[in-house]
């Protein structure tokens, strides 16, 4: 599932401060093995096609927390509808029924709002004088 979620960040060829610090703040809190780190790492210089990473989650599960970082991934200002529409147009396999039912299903999680909450304090310390872009690290 993670790897999923690292290609849904890296889908448009950049990373803004706001998806960094959400990887950032993944790598860190997630209990990744050295194996898992080093795939993802790679996976960070080598971007992964994300319709076949998310087809590769076998958990029922694991899909619909995918739903759910990409939803904190795409905020949009907290405006669901567009940030289904902004999800739908990197993740094209979400348009099934049974994936759609996810996507529409996590606009209910519980921990949204603070997902929102760390998207926007990492927005606020990049327009108070981080570039644009940067390297992301761990």
């Amino acid at each position: 599932m993670w790897r999923a979620v690292f290609a849904f960040a890296f889908v448009d060829n950049s990373l803004s401060i706001e998806e960094q610090e959400l990887l950032k703040s993944y790598l860190a809190t997630a209990h990744f093995t050295a194996d898992q780190r080093r795939t993802l790492f790679a996976d960070m210089h080598n971007p992964q096609d994300v319709v076949e990473m998310y087809r590769h989650i076998t958990s029922v599960k694991d899909k619909e927390r995918f739903c759910i970082l990409a939803r904190a991934m795409a905020w949009c200002e907290g405006h669901v509808d567009r940030q289904e529409a902004a999800i739908l147009s990197k993740v094209s396999c979400l348009y099934e029924p049974e994936e759609n039912i996810r996507l529409l299903n996590s606009r209910k999680e519980a921990h949204l709002y603070d997902y929102y909450q760390h998207y926007a304090k990492a927005g606020v310390r990049g327009l108070m004088g981080y570039p644009h872009q940067m390297a992301l690290s761990a």
